[in-house]
């Protein structure tokens, strides 16, 4: 089994602000240990849910960005998490759009639209975004394969849509087992 685990939503304010503005909250957001605990605390209640991916047993890989590494210790304790540098999210880089007050959320939305039209900004590329998440589903599968254990992974959400595909295409069946926020949990079975 193989579980996907996109972190907690970080606490910012998501209110409208200008390009400037915006690209500083990118930063808070890709720094932030912030992250609104509610939502892991609801799916930790629900025991026929949260025991089988908190089992002893579990390998656990983490994004090294905070928001992913606060939510995998508070799952499973520090000391259980093993980071890997190539669980980070999508690069995503914001420019000055002078005179357009928008949302924080809309101002990600915009340049990831962007960035997946081919709009980088000096954003690694799409396809190397792709080709990264794809090594990992291979080496996710392989272990998985030759081991029959489990492994947890906490990251992001476009880099996880990616490996699930990836891991899709090699016969394994998706569904989502909690929802809360940005707070998700995926399992990934034959």
């Amino acid at each position: 089994m193989i579980y996907l685990i996109r972190h907690a939503t970080p606490v910012l304010c998501y209110g409208r602000c200008d390009a400037a503005t915006a690209k500083r909250l990118l930063d808070e957001y890709n720094q932030t240990t912030q992250i609104d605990l509610r939502e892991i605390e609801g799916f930790l209640q629900q025991l026929p849910l949260s025991q089988p991916l908190l089992s002893a047993e579990v390998r656990v890989l983490s994004s090294p960005v905070n928001r992913a590494y606060v939510t995998a210790c508070r799952l499973f304790g520090a000391t259980r998490v093993q980071t890997d540098n190539r669980l980070h999210e999508y690069d995503l880089r914001l420019s000055r759009l002078p005179f357009l007050r928008i949302g924080l959320k809309q101002w990600f939305a915009l340049f990831r639209v962007l960035w997946l039209l081919g709009v980088s900004l000096g954003a690694a590329s799409r396809r190397d975004e792709t080709r990264r998440a794809q090594g990992v589903a291979d080496e996710l599968y392989q272990s998985w394969v030759t081991t029959g254990g489990r492994t947890a992974v906490v990251s992001h959400g476009l880099f996880l849509r990616t490996v699930r595909k990836a891991l899709q295409k090699q016969g394994m069946q998706s569904r989502e087992v909690y929802r809360s926020g940005c707070f998700t949990v995926d399992l990934l079975t034959r």
